[in-house]
């Protein structure tokens, strides 16, 4: 059967596809993505989806500007303007808005598919291609397409075995410990609650919408999903999703989002409508390790940046992605600077490493 190119995911069949591992390559996560129109034409996110039906399918996305990625091709852009070469649009795969390991084919890794997508890209007015946040699975098969594998890195948390917040503690140097207890110390008045699978409901998810707005104020950044996106999602994938609710006498004044597979804990979005010390580390940090933690979930993946992240046991983690550019000036250009870029990489990571708190 020959490959088909669609725009919606609904005129897709990922049936027996999704991989059982991913929460943001559940179907209901694209569809709900859709309906509320945080991803389709006007929102510089314009979906494609290359299928193979029953056996693969590829997603990526028709790009107008850069924003939401976390694999920073400002400078790329800027060069390409600089000469007076069109950036924009550009094709793009990742999960929208999410800095989140995954896989970027929907079934299996295929070629057929693969020769598809690369047809697509050179007939169309596509300045360059790009895979964002690769499994380590997927390296050697973009290389071999001809893509340039680009270096970033993260900040995790291994939970390692431990059985609880102390044993965390446990591992960690005197000082260190001691000045996360005190981190955690808060007025009587406030309290932490967790929430996922059935306990979640409406209001949460409507919380959770005025805390990322406040987020999204603070930042000046665009705010890309809407409050039937958070209610939607809540309820199709509510065991997926963790909540975490801070409440001061009982009223919701902060919250943070998360969602996880059966293995890893994924921190997304945090909000606070009062500027209370230690709050962001409390939500983002602390709570998430008691939930993968209790939950025996090895990894806990924070979102990009925060060098912040080493004192309270976040370890650098390589992330990776694949470039590839139509002029073969640039192409070459580009491989240069992502070479040399991985070579400070490959530096500076020891280096932060030894800044881990551990014993």
């Amino acid at each position: 059967m020959p490959i088909e190119i669609k725009h919606q995911v609904q005129n897709t069949n990922w049936k027996g596809l999704e991989p059982k591992n991913f929460p943001f390559l559940d179907h209901q996560f694209f569809q709900t993505l859709e309906d509320e129109g945080c991803i389709g034409q006007n929102s510089g996110w314009q979906p494609i989806y290359l299928e193979d039906p029953g056996k693969s399918i590829l997603f990526s996305f028709i790009k107008s500007h850069s924003y939401g990625e976390y694999i920073f091709d400002w400078d790329w852009a800027n060069a390409y303007n600089a000469h007076q070469i069109p950036y924009y649009p550009k094709l793009t795969s990742m999960i929208p808005f999410t800095s989140a390991t995954s896989p970027h084919f929907i079934g299996e890794t295929s070629n057929k598919v693969m020769e598809e997508y690369e047809r697509y890209y050179l007939e169309n007015p596509f300045s360059s291609s790009h895979f964002l946040f690769l499994p380590e699975f997927e390296l050697n098969f973009f290389e071999s397409q001809g893509y340039i594998l680009r270096d970033s890195f993260q900040y995790h948390f291994m939970s390692e075995g431990l059985q609880s917040f102390d044993d965390f503690l446990s591992s960690l140097k005197n000082k260190k410990a001691k000045q996360i207890r005190k981190e955690r110390i808060f007025p009587e008045e406030i309290k932490f609650n967790q929430y996922t699978g059935d306990q979640l409901s409406s209001n949460h998810a409507s919380e959770m919408y005025q805390f990322y707005l406040s987020t999204i104020s603070y930042k000046n950044a665009i705010p890309y999903l809407s409050e039937s996106f958070f209610t939607k999602v809540f309820e199709k994938l509510k065991n997926n999703i963790c909540y975490i609710q801070a409440t001061k006498n009982e009223n919701a004044i902060a919250g943070s989002l998360y969602f996880h597979s059966s293995d890893t804990l994924y921190g997304r979005y945090w909000g606070a409508t009062e500027n209370i010390k230690n709050l962001h580390f409390e939500l983002c940090y602390y709570q998430g390790i008691e939930f993968c933690i209790k939950k025996s979930l090895s990894v806990f993946e924070a979102g990009a940046q925060g060098e912040h992240k080493i004192g309270r046991g976040f370890r650098p983690v390589k992330t990776y992605s694949a470039h590839k550019f139509k002029d073969p000036h640039f192409h070459h250009a580009i491989s240069e600077y992502i070479r040399k870029e991985k070579l400070h990489i490959n530096q500076i990571i020891p280096l932060l490493t030894e800044k881990l708190p551990f014993r």
